[in-house]
């Protein structure tokens, strides 16, 4: 699904990615180098969504490279992970095997790459306006619904917060011109 950059949309102030199919803005940027990263992250997610031969490939302990500079998932993330892991079980239903991974690497409080992170900051852009249907919140019919879950596995609101914070550490110039070799589809360490 196609993304781009509005300077000028009138639900953002700053840049705006937009969903080329509806105009939906999937997340509001305060320059436009944070916007080309969450583009970049939109992009690979979308490529990478069904790779799981990628997502082991990234996951893998036993790339030192990925490891080396990771980051610990916080102990309110962990708690949510749980939380959506036993819902899962409980209901039977919410989230994706990529989820229910991510899910166990997070409530175990594992190291998780930037990469990782930077899927997370992209899961969480697509998917805010699952908060707006039935069975989000307690008390509603079906609560807790598929996207709650899913919501959960992935760390929760803590999760989004974690990984926005630690993306937006990370939009340096260094990562603006990996971003634009994502973009170009330039995939390759360098």
């Amino acid at each position: 699904m196609p993304w781009h950059i509005e300077g000028d949309n009138p639900g953002c102030t700053g840049y705006a990615v937009v969903k080329d199919e509806d105009r939906e803005v999937v997340g509001c940027h305060r320059t436009r180098q944070q916007a080309l990263a969450h583009l970049a992250a939109l992009n690979a997610a979308e490529d990478d969504e069904d790779d799981d031969d990628l997502e082991e490939m990234i996951e893998d302990d036993a790339d030192p490279l990925n490891r080396a500079a990771g980051y610990e998932p916080t102990g309110a993330m962990a708690e949510e992970a749980a939380r959506g892991l036993a819902w899962r079980q409980e209901h039977g239903r919410g989230g994706t095997e990529v989820g229910v991974a991510r899910a166990r690497d997070i409530s175990n409080r594992r190291t998780l790459p930037l990469e990782t992170v930077n899927r997370m900051v992209s899961y969480f852009a697509r998917h805010e306006i699952d908060k707006e249907g039935q069975g989000w919140s307690p008390g509603e019919d079906g609560y807790p619904s598929a996207g709650r879950i899913a919501w959960a596995l992935w760390g929760g609101d803590p999760g989004r917060a974690w990984a926005n914070a630690i993306a937006d550490q990370n939009r340096a110039t260094p990562n603006l011109d990996l971003a634009r070799r994502i973009l170009a589809g330039d995939n390759e360490p360098r």
